[in-house]
């Protein structure tokens, strides 16, 4: 509420405060009589703080007073994110069952001196033990033996597709043995795993023989059937010592499992060390700072045993740490895949490769380690071939600044515009300004150089569909519109920030642009980044600072006015009151500007309805002036309406159409001048009976 509403309001609250007073009945009399008071019900004062109401409108003045609006307003902002976009899918890879590792088997049976003895007849007696004996050749000594290995703390059972059986028999006899000749069988289903023969073994020696056993399944519970072993004689006596004995060792090596049931140990499944290369379609880049990065590691397990991820990115550092995570991973339930999600903001991401490369550095390539394992539960697990670790890596990252080359990037702005409200209380009519300057500044703060080729600049005011496109450039003596204009890059303050941008300033006339009073600027061009630029890895961006374009218009306030028309409008408030009527409405006018006008006022309701017009038109003087056009001494009108139904009014426009026509010269508006209206209204109180 303005100032005057607010003496209006308490020249009410006097009135209601009188009536009451005499209002109050006495036993003694009741006199009457009436009363006349004119009281202002609403006001209002339009300058140019209340002309000019956009925020990005400055309002500047001289030593004399003489104004100039000020407009500026950024016009162009690029995003240039989209050059460096970081949103792929790397590292995809599965790791199947054959590269798990399986520990060697080793398992080994002892057969002495004297269990063979024994099983001699009269053995003991001729051989008793600690004795000196000649031994004689004993042919066939063991025939059809049976001999129980058992592999259980191993597995249960498995099948290969790959792996070795190795049988070493040492012979710790005091004789020679020979035609040794062995089977074995899987206890379960009787089935023959190898065979092995040895034409002979000398004493204190051990042989090995070696056989394939890819395609064999074989159980926890392994027979070894000794068919034959022939004792040699000895050369000459020996002694008996019947702790003396045949060792043999069954040895189960390069296993390659395609399924099996057993105690898996703790084991690296894979090691996978990789460059992969982004696509940045032409950049070339060898530094990204992380604005908002995200990586998601996507693991599908059909293992039954736990597994484990260890991921590397030394090349990603924040604090001076690279990157590196550790994670368990469990066997997936219905064939859903464990994600695990690392937040990359504030990093730094060189993408020169791994380090010390062969080949030396390179671009647009990250280096990362990867490495998947089994951590045993300790526990019979089964595992088959179709069993995998399936994983791939998904990078989200939103750059904050990128070094190297940022390729050759074509971008548009197709029919931007900027709202402007520095008009909007100016409803028509035809302005004439003097001289206005506008200014274009176009600033690149991108370690490239570029092109920009404006094919729209223009004013436009899309109340009455007029538009005005920008013209001639000053500097130049070309047409803004298709006129290529070229940026050059701007540079780092040693390697870093601050950017030092470098500025291509356009100068235009721009009085047509705005005696349209634009309520927007209208703005479309092309700009491509390293226009016929060689390719340098000294480039950078840093996306909070681009390529923007922001106008700078100066609007001395001299001009020709014709029915350039103002509005103003005024919040009111009348309660009709029984005891006073009012009998005329008077508007006292004070313009001090030195422009004639005509002024109306619209009367509206709640609903913003036109309920009457008062003092339509009514003409106002100018302002006295000198010889300079300077106002020294504002008119004074005093208009009178007859009008009185004031009742459901909730607002009041202020139509103020002003015009030069009369002097026909260019008049320069200053700081103090204003118009200043007061309605009043001329009250009749009835006081007693």
């Amino acid at each position: 509420m303005s100032k005057q509403l607010q003496k209006k309001t308490k020249y009410k609250l006097i009135i209601l405060l009188i009536l009451t007073v005499f209002s109050c009945k006495h036993e003694l009399e009741k006199p009457n009589w009436d009363i006349d008071l004119i009281v202002p019900i609403a006001n209002t004062t339009i300058n140019i703080n209340s002309i000019v109401k956009d925020s990005i409108i400055s309002i500047n003045e001289n030593d004399s007073g003489l104004i100039s609006l000020i407009y500026e307003e950024k016009i162009i902002d690029l995003n240039l994110d989209s050059i460096i976009n970081i949103n792929s899918i790397i590292g995809e890879q599965t790791e199947k069952l054959d590269s798990i590792n399986f520990k060697d088997i080793v398992i080994q049976d002892t057969s002495t001196i004297g269990e063979l003895i024994v099983q001699i007849p009269f053995g003991t007696i001729l051989f008793p033990n600690g004795s000196t004996e000649q031994i004689p050749p004993l042919p066939n000594v063991i025939s059809n033996d049976t001999t129980f290995f058992d592999a259980s703390e191993y597995f249960e059972t498995m099948t290969l597709y790959n792996g070795d059986l190795s049988v070493t028999i040492t012979n710790n006899f005091p004789t020679d043995i020979s035609n040794i000749s062995f089977t074995l069988i899987n206890q379960t289903n009787q089935n023959i795993i190898a065979s092995f023969y040895f034409p002979i073994i000398s004493s204190g020696t051990s042989v090995s023989e070696n056989a394939s056993i890819a395609g064999q399944t074989i159980d926890k519970n392994i027979v070894a059937i000794l068919n034959n072993l022939d004792v040699d004689p000895s050369n000459g006596p020996v002694t008996i010592n019947y702790l003396d004995a045949i060792i043999t060792q069954i040895k189960i090596e390069n296993i390659g499992i395609t399924e099996a049931t057993a105690y898996f140990p703790d084991q690296e499944l894979s090691q996978t060390l990789t460059e992969n290369t982004f696509d940045f379609m032409g950049a070339q880049i060898k530094e990204i700072g992380i604005k908002e990065g995200l990586v998601i590691v996507n693991i599908l397990s059909t293992l039954a045993d736990t597994g484990r991820i260890v991921y590397n990115i030394p090349s990603l550092i924040k604090n001076g740490v690279s990157f590196s995570t550790e994670n368990i991973v469990p066997p997936s339930v219905n064939g859903e895949m464990t994600k695990y999600q690392f937040n990359f903001d504030g990093y730094k991401l060189d993408l020169t490769g791994k380090e010390n490369r062969i080949g030396g550095d390179t671009i647009n390539t990250i280096y990362t380690e990867f490495y998947t394992f089994i951590d045993s539960t300790g526990e019979l697990i089964t595992i088959d071939d179709s069993d995998s670790l399936y994983f791939f890596t998904e990078f989200k990252v939103t750059p904050e600044y990128a070094l190297g080359f940022l390729g050759y990037d074509s971008l548009k702005i197709n029919n931007e515009y900027t709202v402007i409200n520095a008009f909007s209380n100016i409803m028509n009519g035809d302005l004439d300004l003097d001289e206005v300057d506008l200014n274009l500044s176009i600033n690149n703060y991108v370690g490239a150089s570029a092109e920009i080729t404006f094919h729209d600049l223009s004013s436009e005011n899309t109340n009455t569909n007029t538009l005005i496109l920008a013209g001639i450039d000053q500097n130049s003596g070309l047409n803004i519109i298709n006129t290529p204009y070229t940026l050059n890059n701007a540079s780092l303050s040693n390697g870093w920030l601050p950017i030092q941008p470098t500025t291509t300033n356009i100068s235009l006339k721009a009085d047509e642009l705005l005696e349209i009073f634009p309520n927007r600027i209208n703005t479309s061009a092309d700009i491509y980044l390293n226009h016929n630029a060689t390719p340098s890895l000294d480039g950078f961006l840093f996306t909070d600072f681009t390529i923007d374009a922001s106008l700078n218009i100066e609007v001395p306030l001299t001009l020709i006015a014709n029915d350039i028309t103002l509005v103003d409008t005024v919040d009111f408030n009348y309660n009709e009151n029984s005891s006073y009527i009012i009998e005329k409405l008077y508007l006292n006018v004070e313009n001090g500007y030195p422009l004639d006008a005509n002024i109306r006022l619209i009367l509206l309701d709640n609903n913003d309805n036109v309920i009457d017009t008062l003092f339509n038109p009514s003409y106002i003087a100018s302002a006295m002036i000198n010889e300079n056009y300077i106002v020294y001494e504002p008119s004074k009108t005093i208009l009178e309406s007859n009008q009185i139904e004031i009742n459901n009014i909730n607002s009041i426009i202020f139509f103020t159409e002003f015009s030069t026509a009369d002097i026909n010269e260019f008049i320069s508006i200053y700081s103090s001048y204003s118009i200043d209206f007061v309605l009043s209204a001329k009250l009749k109180l009835t006081i007693g009976e």
